[in-house]
């Protein structure tokens, strides 16, 4: 037997036509429609120019921000941080739609909106030039983060689950509004706090949880049992991955912008923190239950062969 010359003869493919012949073979996943991706880009500008908006008028201050301001800002970090990692998938989701390599545009389209955000809030508290550095980075950081959701190569899952997470913001901000409602049914404020926080993870989840099933039905994706528990659990993936970079951003701010935090302001944090892994977790199970459970009760299943 003569060894290999190294020429390619007529029967013969070279390694590039292999490439390309092999990627032919696999099929390309389904991707989303247009109308959700249109859904994810508007939600996601609308909820990033309203979060710093109100954020500024909340805590921006001309002269810098005293010790009341700097609480007033840690305490206030998580819904930024939400919103800025949502962004990020979502900025990764539409930049690996335009062509290959799909990762790395998406970690790009990530980067790129980490960028602006944490340029639009450097600029807003650019008179204290180190809170609003720490503010910026753990926004940039927050839009990295979220921009791991981009990174499947099926994407159909992970956009339901995007959809979905918008429900979860919607809730979020109802909340927030319930909250701040001078009139209420509880007579203690601590009951309201605590019926909210049991009650509105679980229902939000549960409401996630059935719309995934819905989006991955309507697309005909053709997704099995994982596609759905992974669609139901992403927005209490999102809150809760939020929280753990919230925990950090906090640290990170109190840090920069004070000597010493007050004893009450400590138990505060605390109890907020776990109100928001208590939820976190509560909308993660009853989201990815849901979708579960919807999967098996409400699909139609194949007829058996007789």
């Amino acid at each position: 037997m003569r060894p290999y010359s190294g020429h390619v003869t007529d029967t013969q493919d070279s390694p590039a036509e292999a490439d390309e012949a092999a990627a032919e073979a696999v099929p390309e996943p389904p991707r989303e429609g247009r109308a959700a991706a249109i859904v994810l880009a508007v939600g996601a500008l609308a909820s990033l120019v309203g979060v710093l908006a109100s954020l500024y008028s909340l805590t921006g201050m001309a002269e810098g921000l005293d010790e009341t301001g700097v609480v007033l800002l840690a305490l206030s970090l998580f819904s930024p941080i939400v919103i800025t990692m949502f962004a990020g998938a979502v900025g990764g989701v539409l930049a690996s739609r335009l062509a290959a390599p799909r990762r790395a545009l998406a970690a790009a389209g990530s980067a790129v909106v980490g960028l602006a955000v944490g340029a639009t809030a450097y600029g807003l508290f650019s008179v204290d030039a180190s809170i609003a550095l720490a503010l910026g980075l753990i926004l940039f950081g927050s839009a990295l983060v979220g921009g791991l959701f981009a990174l499947p190569r099926h994407r159909v899952p992970v956009v339901a689950g995007l959809l979905a997470t918008v429900l979860l913001l919607v809730v979020m901000f109802a909340r927030g509004l319930i909250e701040s409602f001078s009139v209420t049914l509880f007579n203690d404020p601590l009951d309201q706090f605590g019926t909210l926080a049991r009650t509105v993870p679980f229902a939000a989840g549960l409401a996630c949880g059935m719309l995934a099933f819905l989006l991955l039905r309507r697309a005909k994706s053709g997704a099995k049992l994982p596609g759905h528990l992974i669609a139901g659990a992403i927005p209490g993936l999102f809150w809760l991955l939020s929280t753990v970079v919230a925990q950090i951003g906090v640290e990170t701010l109190l840090a920069v912008g004070l000597d010493e935090l007050a004893v009450a302001d400590v138990a505060n944090f605390a109890l907020s923190f776990q109100s928001q892994y208590n939820g976190a977790m509560t909308a993660l199970f009853a989201g990815a239950l849901c979708s579960v459970l919807a999967y098996g009760f409400l699909l139609p299943r194949p007829a058996k062969r007789s």
